[in-house]
């Protein structure tokens, strides 16, 4: 049985249903298939610089390869932060519960580097809540949907088509500007002075 998000409002949980939203849900979407010479589709590969390697797709996912030559599977790496250190990797949130924070305002979710956008399916939802998101309201939430070293950050907003669920992580705009506007400087060049031209005697 698939897992759902699972918020809690004011000491009430809200349960949903969700599928991710992509681009072949809006607009149609065609493939395109290769074929090898008996008409058979082709699987995609990479070769190594080498030429001694073949990866299927599908095989980079499983691991890594050191520059000697050493097979690193991903169950035995870590994470580490910007100082070099190892961090805890974190859990899934799916089906656990997640505590609402806001409402926040609008501008926190325009300055969301956004990842995935969910569409969900009230399967059992807090009035309340119902009420403070239909009238235009947004709640933030910790997301995970498997676990990573690195908990990215959810808001849930509604509109006349639906429940949603925006992913992503937060970004910081840094703005930069001189600490003194920059003055024109105008300077006569004297030494153009003899090319002045009179169209008046061509």
């Amino acid at each position: 049985m698939a897992k759902s998000i699972v918020v809690t409002h004011n000491g009430k949980q809200s349960i949903f249903g969700f599928a991710k939203l992509d681009r072949k849900k809006l607009y149609p979407s065609r493939k395109r298939v290769v074929l090898d010479n008996d008409e058979q589709p082709c699987i995609r590969a990479e070769l190594t610089r080498d030429g001694s390697i073949l990866f299927h797709f599908g095989m980079t996912g499983q691991g890594y390869f050191c520059n000697d030559g050493k097979w690193v599977p991903n169950s035995t790496l870590v994470g580490l932060d910007d100082q070099g250190k190892v961090v805890e990797q974190q859990p899934s949130t799916l089906g656990e519960p997640q505590d609402l924070e806001g409402p926040v305002e609008p501008e926190e979710l325009l300055d969301l580097s956004v990842l995935a956008v969910y569409m969900l399916d009230p399967e059992n939802l807090d009035q309340d809540l119902q009420k403070e998101i239909e009238a235009g309201k947004i709640f933030r939430f910790g997301f995970n949907y498997r676990a990573d070293f690195h908990r990215e950050t959810g808001y849930l907003v509604a509109n006349d088509r639906g429940w949603f669920a925006i992913v992503g992580n937060p970004i910081r705009p840094e703005w930069c500007e001189l600490e003194k506007p920059a003055a024109a400087t105008f300077e006569d060049d004297d030494d153009n002075a003899g090319l002045d031209l009179d169209f008046d005697m061509t």
